[in-house]
């Protein structure tokens, strides 16, 4: 395996990015080739299986509530939806994403930003946040979403 090289171009390209990121008042670390979002009590991530984050975007972009959407590299594919934070939501609702296949990522995590290459490949905005900063839906509003699509009759059943 092969470690990725950090050229000039891909640097400026992190070092702008982290930029604009810290424009909007996120914790942001840098490491190497890698920019990752330190997640706090503004801001928290909702990992799910790529298929089910469609459906779950979809449904909150009707209702005028979707955010952004970091795709993760590998098979199978996984997104994270940024969301408000979780911190103060009930337990229940991390073991229901959980059911799903999903996982929540809270205060004190660190996750990947574009234009992050990880050993899987790169990781990129599947919905990027609009350039003058991001409107993050409410995480319950996610956990209700992750419900209702799974839940809807004639709807498969997403997870393990």
């Amino acid at each position: 395996m092969t470690t990725p090289v950090v050229t000039a171009k891909r640097g400026d390209e992190l070092t702008a990015s982290a930029t604009r990121y810290e424009r909007w008042e996120w914790e942001v670390v840098r490491a190497g080739y890698r920019l990752l979002l330190e997640l706090n009590n503004k801001i928290s991530a909702v990992e799910l299986p790529a298929v089910l984050g469609v459906e779950v975007q979809h449904y909150l972009g009707v209702r005028l509530l979707a955010g952004p959407v970091i795709a993760l590299p590998g098979e199978p594919s996984r997104w994270l939806l940024l969301t408000e934070s979780a911190d103060m939501a009930a337990p229940v609702n991390g073991v229901r994403l959980r059911a799903q296949g999903g996982q929540v990522h809270g205060a004190g995590a660190l996750v990947p930003l574009p234009p992050s290459r990880l050993e899987l490949g790169d990781v990129a905005w599947r919905v990027s946040p609009a350039p003058d900063g991001p409107s993050l839906p409410p995480f319950n509003a996610v956990v209700a979403a992750v419900r209702t699509v799974t839940e809807a009759p004639g709807q498969p059943v997403h997870g393990r």
